[in-house]
């Protein structure tokens, strides 16, 4: 049977990405605004300090992802089995592991200054502004590990707005706390990294006590400690912090080799580009999130149809938001230059820098789109292999031999190149799998027998004489793979009854355009049926309880189901109701 395109799909991305691109810009809005007071209020070596510890606070950055990352994952994939009960376990162990975790790291950091400090390669006229900002960020590891943990759970109960009204007061925090740590009580550069902390654990303490007030949402619950599911968040989620912690390491030798061959210019604008890398990176991390987190949905539904129509809707989206990128790049980039005090030469490098960074990003989508799903298939170790190409190995080689005959640029353009030889080995492996070209999606994916080891149906709705239709061809499906007559007679009235409700009612509750995806799936001589429509929140259970009592001829078809079902499990996923039936 022809499958249509799952409507929703699209809707549902882009209603998340505003968030997840506000979210990836507040994972280095402490660097943006650090950038602009510090380049502007205080000294070259405060700024130098700032440069030099980048890769550690881009570290920072890539380990709060761990945690969150693997969480994210973990809860798409039990939302997806329709085991929302879980969603609770994977809260209380991503608290306590992230708790631990931060804490030991933020006494690393206080206790260790100095030798990080040298590390990172300050030298002794810069070394004591390095430690003390070192130490001033130590007091925000904490909160910076929790804060997108927190959002993360957030967005999966449909409180985008909270995550949104967090990351806005992260911004205005950082920057108030900042400024009146320089202009009022007169500190340096101490000052203003524990400003930062402090904006950061401010924002924090306004997302929990919202979760302590809104005690329906998640709950957190020291019982629930589970390490073994500890471990499996952390393994889900080591590919993207591995990435994290390699484009550090990259970041070290672009610095080093950049002073070499480019001199103070090259260093004041890559020291430019660490403060506001977050702000170009943002569009394409908010793609990459919010397919990680869908992607991992489908896999749980064994929906590979809706995996392929979320890649092509990340991938188109996302280039679309990549052309914008690199004309903003070409035409205000020296602009952005000037903004952080550059001057001179400065200027011309950190703009050919910005343009070259931003051109790499088209070819960083599609790196994006297929190691999200690579990594939601538990595809772990590849991943794990394909990032020291794209971090380490393609960087070193434009660092240290061909910088040497082709100069600075060949530096700027590594960004690019390690994204298409990443690529190249990704298609290399999936010809591997294929033992031929790979000319599709599905060879690219190799998914063998992950999501279409049972036989599906599926399609999508948006008008009553539709329901009908796919109610009876349900109900052939399920005669066609081996299902009796009774029980394939009851999976179409059950089809029938729900999407019919949810047509009838759901769809007239505001002017918005809605539709219903329906899936029906047979594995394991057992029949499991899944709506998921953009309409209000619209709960079973709740209107059954509602009227257990009251007429029997109200709510006679939600009555009728909850009768014949083996199981009916309903939750908001992302904000979308699904209800999932198994006969």
């Amino acid at each position: 049977m022809k499958i249509r395109y799952n409507r929703n799909i699209r809707e549902l991305f882009l209603r998340l990405l505003p968030v997840q691109i506000f979210l990836a810009i507040a994972s280095g809005l402490s660097g943006i605004v650090n950038g602009l007071i510090v380049g502007n209020l205080l000294s070259d070596t405060a700024m130098s300090a700032l440069g030099l510890t980048n890769p550690l606070t881009n570290l920072l950055g890539a380990l709060s992802g761990i945690i969150s990352g693997g969480a994210g994952i973990l809860c798409g994939k039990y939302m997806g089995r329709g085991d929302a009960r879980k969603v609770n376990t994977v809260f209380s162990n991503a608290i306590i592991a992230t708790v631990s975790f931060g804490v030991v790291l933020s006494l690393f950091l206080f206790v260790g200054a100095t030798p990080i400090g040298r590390l990172c390669g300050a030298n002794d006229l810069t070394i004591n502004d390095t430690v003390l900002f070192i130490r001033g960020i130590s007091f925000g590891v904490l909160p910076l590990l929790l804060m997108p943990c927190l959002m993360t759970f957030l967005q999966m109960c449909n409180k985008a707005i909270i995550s949104l009204s967090a990351t806005i007061l992260l911004a205005v925090c950082n920057t108030l706390y900042a400024l009146f740590a320089i202009k009022v009580v007169g500190g340096g550069v101490f000052a203003v990294a524990f400003a930062s902390s402090m904006g950061t654990l401010t924002t924090s303490l306004f997302m929990i006590i919202y979760l302590l007030i809104k005690k329906d949402l998640v709950k957190f619950d020291l019982k629930d400690y589970d390490l073994p599911m500890i471990k499996e968040m952390v393994v889900l989620g080591s590919p993207g912090s591995l990435a994290g912690v390699m484009y550090s390491i990259r970041n070290v030798f672009i610095n080093s080799n950049a002073s070499l061959v480019g001199g103070i210019p090259a260093i004041n604008a890559l020291a430019i580009m660490g403060s506001c890398d977050c702000f170009f990176d943002c569009l394409n991390v908010g793609v990459g999130n919010c397919l990680s987190m869908l992607a991992s949905v489908f896999i749980g539904e064994k929906d590979a149809r809706s995996l392929k129509d979320l890649m092509k809707t990340a991938i188109s989206i996302g280039l679309l938001q990549c052309i914008f990128k690199v004309c903003f790049a070409i035409f205000l980039g020296k602009g952005i230059a000037i903004m952080f005090g550059a001057q001179g030469e400065a200027i011309n490098t950190t703009w050919l820098l910005l343009v070259f960074y931003n051109l790499a990003s088209p070819f960083n989508i599609f790196t994006l789109t297929f190691m999200g799903v690579y990594q939601a298939l538990g595809r772990v170790k590849f991943c794990n292999m394909l990032y020291p190409v794209n971090c380490l190995i393609v960087p070193s080689i434009c660092c240290f031999i061909l910088s040497r005959f082709m100069g600075i640029k060949i530096i700027f353009a590594c960004y690019m190149l390690a994204e298409i030889v990443t690529l190249i080995c990704m298609y290399a492996v999936a010809c591997k799998k294929k033992n031929g070209l790979a000319k599709n999606l599905d060879d690219m994916l190799y998914l063998d027998d992950q999501l279409d080891a049972a036989s599906k149906y599926s399609i999508s709705i948006k008008e009553i004489p539709e329901v009908v239709n796919v109610a009876q061809r349900v109900q052939d499906y399920c005669l066609a793979n081996g299902i009796d007559k009774r029980r394939s007679m009851l999976a179409g009235l059950c089809m029938e009854e729900m999407a019919g409700n949810i047509v009838e009612h759901g769809f007239k509750k505001d002017s918005k355009s809605h539709s219903i995806d329906v899936f029906a799936c047979v594995e394991d001589n057992e029949v499991q049926l899944r709506l998921r429509d953009n309409c209000v929140p619209f709960d079973p259970h709740s209107k059954l309880q509602m009227y257990e009592n009251d007429d029997p001829v109200k709510n006679v078809g939600i009555k009728l189901v909850s009768r014949i079902a083996k199981e009916m499990n309903y939750q908001t996923t992302f904000g979308m109701n699904v209800l999932n039936i198994k006969l």
